[in-house]
């Protein structure tokens, strides 16, 4: 003999032995030998599926042989005939389209496939089988009915349900044995988690006459499969199952034990669930990863932002400090050249030096105050909101101005927040000057605190002028955005420094009034160490 007729003998014999070893501890219900067909037509090469299908037949002859004058002749023949043969066919027209491996790793939606093909097939070729049935005088012969149907079907779906997965969870198709068998945490939780449990539903039905409290014990025995899903995945699940469909098994009393029936339906149901989200948990825990290095890449993003406006503020306060002894050297400069040459410039000459000199002065001053308020380094925030350059631009305006502090909190904010929130007010008042002319300005400002994160709200209501001036802007419009040193580009600019600080803008106007509502939330980094260096005294809110 050849070696690959050798090869070929070994499988039937093998296959035949196994084949023979299931169908020994399986029932109607709990048919283990599908699992075993199922199992081998998804690894075993084709060319020894011919093999395999012998092997089956030889251990089937020797059964129905056996069952000859209880049965009938046509029982016999039919039950000698491989169900391998009818499940192959199927399954290989599956595998052309539903490949079982995906990536590395067994596809379970694929897998569930091929197990509902197997128990399908294999409970019709059952009751197929089943009507051949010759009785002896005097017997009647079993009635084909749906409720056999369905036994058969959740019999050979729960066998396959039983073994499939549990193979497929240490032997990988292209990687051949998997590390799960010698992991000391998946051995751990099967003997803390699993087999205590099932253990104490076998002792249950061993020891105790309380029926109902056996039946709750069967139809618990999928709880340990969702607690190993949750720690392993599908392998997990498809461990726990096959332990949890012998631990049902080892309860039956009597054939087909309706309240043994509904605990494996509801064992079944359970896995099947437990094996699909089992699947998904690693592809959830990506996405979950994925989302948080999205997210942290986010809020990094929001990070370098705002260190970005707080770098440009301190650079910004510098030029301001550089402008401010600028003019101040020039002053002393330009005092000491006006006392040397004064006795010889006529009187006109010197008054009209003195006025260039104190226009060129207020300048310096009025450009300093644009690049950061004088007021904001001498006396802090809230000096600042109060009489500092919005309240001289609405007075430019001719629109009375008033500012309200409330909450609390408000000092606490890290420093860029506080010149972000006062950029903002410019902002929002060159804005609404933009739209009309207003009579009055009234600026609220609240803190407070939410979830541990500190937060500021600007409120600035205007008194709109009448009808006719509506439409146009102040006047005054072009000398405000460059005494308050704003764009004036609109709301838009508003919105988006807004939301760097994680904030939100409403605006919102009536017949009235005009109105914006901005909310800022503390910076996502505070940097006490330099709050110092941009602020001299904080607000006293």
């Amino acid at each position: 003999m050849t070696h690959r007729g050798l090869q070929h003998l070994w499988v039937a014999g093998i296959y035949g032995a196994c084949y023979e070893l299931m169908r020994e501890i399986s029932v109607a219900n709990w048919n283990l030998p599908t699992g075993l067909r199922v199992l081998c037509l998804l690894l075993v090469p084709y060319r020894f599926w011919p093999a395999m299908a012998v092997g089956e037949g030889i251990a089937l002859i020797h059964h129905g042989w056996a069952h000859l004058d209880e049965f009938g002749w046509l029982w016999t023949a039919t039950i000698m005939v491989p169900p391998l043969l009818a499940i192959a066919p199927p399954i290989a027209f599956a595998r052309r389209f539903l490949p079982l491996v995906r990536s590395g790793e067994p596809h379970v939606a694929a897998m569930l496939v091929y197990i509902l093909i197997g128990g399908t097939v294999n409970a019709l070729v059952n009751t197929a089988t089943l009507s051949t049935v010759h009785m002896p005088p005097g017997e009647t012969a079993p009635a084909i009915t749906m409720h056999i149907v369905l036994t058969y079907f959740l019999g050979s779906y729960l066998g396959a349900l039983t073994l499939v997965p549990a193979i497929l969870a240490f032997w990988r198709p292209d990687a051949g044995w998997s590390r799960l068998a010698i992991n000391r945490a998946f051995l751990r939780d099967c003997a803390i988690g699993v087999v205590p449990p099932l253990l104490l539903l076998v002792l249950l039905e061993i020891y105790s006459d309380n029926a109902e409290l056996v039946e709750i014990g069967r139809m618990a025995a999928f709880l340990p499969a969702a607690w190993m899903t949750l720690r392993h995945g599908w392998r997990g699940a498809a461990i726990a199952g096959l332990l949890a469909s012998f631990a049902v098994e080892l309860t039956v009393t009597a054939n087909r034990d309706p309240a043994v029936i509904q605990a494996q339906a509801l064992v079944a149901f359970a896995v099947s669930s437990l094996l699909m989200l089992g699947s998904r948990l690693p592809h959830a825990v990506k996405e979950v990863r994925s989302d948080m290095r999205s997210a942290g890449e986010s809020l990094r993003g929001f990070q370098l932002a705002q260190q970005g406006l707080y770098q440009e503020e301190l650079r910004l306060r510098h030029v301001a400090d550089s402008l401010d002894r600028l003019g101040e050297s020039m002053l002393v400069g330009q005092k000491r050249m006006m006392d040397r040459l004064g006795p010889q410039l006529s009187s006109n000459i010197d008054h009209a030096y003195t006025r260039h000199l104190d226009l060129t002065q207020r300048e310096m001053k009025r450009l300093a105050d644009a690049l950061h308020p004088r007021s904001w380094r001498e006396r802090g925030l809230v000096a600042t909101f109060e009489d500092g350059p919005l309240a001289q631009a609405a007075a430019m305006a001719g629109a009375e101005y008033r500012c309200e502090f409330s909450g609390a909190g408000l000092s606490l904010l890290a420093p860029d927040v506080h010149m972000m929130l006062y950029r903002q007010a410019c902002e929002v008042l060159v804005y609404l000057l933009a739209r009309e002319p207003v009579r009055s300005v009234r600026m609220q400002i609240r803190g407070g605190c939410t979830h541990g994160r500190r937060w500021v709200v600007l409120r600035m209501t205007a008194s709109r002028a009448t009808a006719s001036q509506r439409g146009r802007p102040a006047p005054e419009w072009r000398q405000l955005v460059s005494l308050l040193g704003t764009n004036g580009q609109g709301i838009a600019t508003v919105r988006e420094r807004a939301l760097i600080y994680g904030g939100l803008v409403h605006e919102h106007e009536d017949e009235n009034r005009l109105g914006v509502t901005l909310l800022l939330h503390d910076a996502l980094r505070i940097e006490a160490a330099e709050a110092g260096l941009l602020y001299a005294r904080p607000a006293s809110t």
